[in-house]
């Protein structure tokens, strides 16, 4: 019977050792450019110089086969990670790292194409890049 009260006692304890050692964490570069704030753009009227003056400066030029590609990148990165190593605080002076972490990277682009007068001539989205990654520590 005391084996189960030093249990409730421990069980808990551990379980907030474990939330405390949890984190969670959101970053945004550059603002994402959604489909309704691209309706200025007429394709075979408006200028390169409008879009960047509307959206700001892009990310990179590139000149092809006498076209201008002008690139505007934006992403989300998320990540969370949980310490179990954490846990250890309680009977040890030492922690170590145990870590079970995730990442994810969300890289999203809007291309606009121009002649050699700058005029826009189409635009498109894409994603550049899209993957995850985990690492589990020290396993």
């Amino acid at each position: 019977m005391r084996l189960w009260g030093w249990l409730h006692a421990v069980v808990p304890l551990i379980l907030c050792l474990t939330l405390v050692s949890c984190s969670v964490r959101r970053v945004n570069f550059n603002e994402p450019i959604a489909g309704g704030a691209l309706t200025f753009i007429k394709p075979g009227e408006t200028t390169l110089q409008d879009v960047v003056d509307r959206l700001g400066a892009p990310e990179e030029i590139v000149t092809t086969a006498g076209q201008f590609i002008a690139e505007f990148k934006w992403s989300t990165t998320r990540s969370s990670s949980l310490d179990f190593g954490h846990v250890f605080k309680v009977v040890s002076p030492v922690s170590p790292s145990m870590t079970l972490s995730g990442t994810g990277i969300n890289v999203e682009r809007f291309l606009v194409i121009c002649d050699e007068q700058l005029i826009v001539r189409s635009y498109a989205f894409g994603k550049v890049d899209e993957h995850a990654f985990f690492e589990f520590w020290p396993f």
